[in-house]
C-alpha cells in the first residue's frame, strides 16, 4: 500500500513540474504578453478545430460518394444480369465448341469445299502464333479460282457453321474478264487451340533439360589441366 501511494506521489510530482513552471513563466510575464500568447493559443485551437472539422467532413462526404458509387454498380448488375449471363453462356458454348485439340484446319476447309463443289487453287497454312496466355492462333490463307458468288458465300458459311469454329478475317474478291459471272477469291480463315495445362511447364523443363545436356556435352569434350 505504501509502495502506491509512493509512487501516486511521484507522479503527481513529475506531472505538475511542468504546470508548476509554465504558470510561474505565465505569471512573471507583462499583460501585453499575456494578451499576445492567450490570442496565439486561441487561434491556434481554432484552426486545429476547423481542421478537424473539415477533416471529418470531407470523410464522410468520400464514403458517401463511394456507397452511391457502390449502389449504381450494383443496380446495373441487377439490370444488365439476364445479358450477363447469356453472355457467359455464349462464352462458355464457344469454348466448349473450339475445344482441346489441335484444329485440323486445312482438312476442314478442304471437306466444306468439295461439299459445295468449290476448288481450291492453292492453300498456304502460316506458322502458329500465341494469341494470349490461353490460345495459340492458326492461319491458313487460300486462294479460290473461277467461282460463283452464290457457291462461295455457301461455301464460307459451311466453314464458319462447321463442327469446329473457323473465322474467315479476310476476303479479297476479283472478276474474271473471260467469265463474267465467276470470281476469283483469296481467303484468309482462322482456328484457335487451347493452351492445354502445363504445356509452359514441360516446355521449361524441357529448355532446362537441353540446356544442362548442353553444359555437360562441353564440359565432357572439353580438356581440363590435367590433360594438358
Amino acid at each position: 500500500m505504501n509502495a502506491m501511494v509512493m509512487l501516486r506521489t511521484r507522479f503527481q510530482r513529475v506531472v505538475s513540474r511542468p504546470f508548476s513552471y509554465f504558470s510561474a513563466e505565465w505569471e512573471r510575464m507583462p499583460a501585453r504578453e499575456r494578451r499576445w500568447v492567450a490570442g496565439l493559443s486561441i487561434a491556434i485551437v481554432v484552426v486545429a478545430l476547423g481542421l478537424g472539422v473539415f477533416l471529418v467532413f470531407s470523410t464522410i462526404s468520400e464514403q458517401e460518394a463511394a456507397d452511391a458509387d457502390i449502389r449504381e454498380a450494383l443496380s446495373t448488375i441487377s439490370k444488365n444480369r439476364d445479358e450477363f449471363l447469356d453472355a457467359k453462356a455464349r462464352t462458355a458454348a464457344q469454348e466448349a465448341r473450339l475445344g482441346t485439340e489441335p484444329p485440323q484446319l486445312v482438312a476442314d476447309i478442304e471437306a466444306a469445299a468439295r461439299e459445295e463443289s468449290v476448288q481450291i487453287a492453292e492453300s498456304n497454312e502460316r506458322p502458329v502464333a500465341a494469341a494470349g496466355k490461353r490460345w495459340l492462333q492458326h492461319d491458313v490463307d487460300i486462294k479460290i479460282r473461277g467461282v460463283e458468288l452464290q457457291s462461295l458465300s455457301k461455301f464460307l458459311k459451311r466453314i464458319e457453321t462447321g463442327r469446329r469454329p473457323i473465322f474467315c478475317t479476310r476476303l479479297s474478291l476479283k472478276r474474271r474478264f473471260s467469265e463474267a459471272d465467276k470470281l476469283d477469291a483469296e481467303v484468309t480463315a482462322v482456328a484457335f487451340e487451347r493452351v492445354k495445362d502445363g504445356a509452359g511447364a514441360v516446355k521449361k523443363k524441357t529448355d532446362a533439360k537441353d540446356k544442362a545436356d548442353t553444359k555437360t556435352e562441353n564440359k565432357v569434350t572439353t580438356p581440363g589441366k590435367e590433360a594438358l
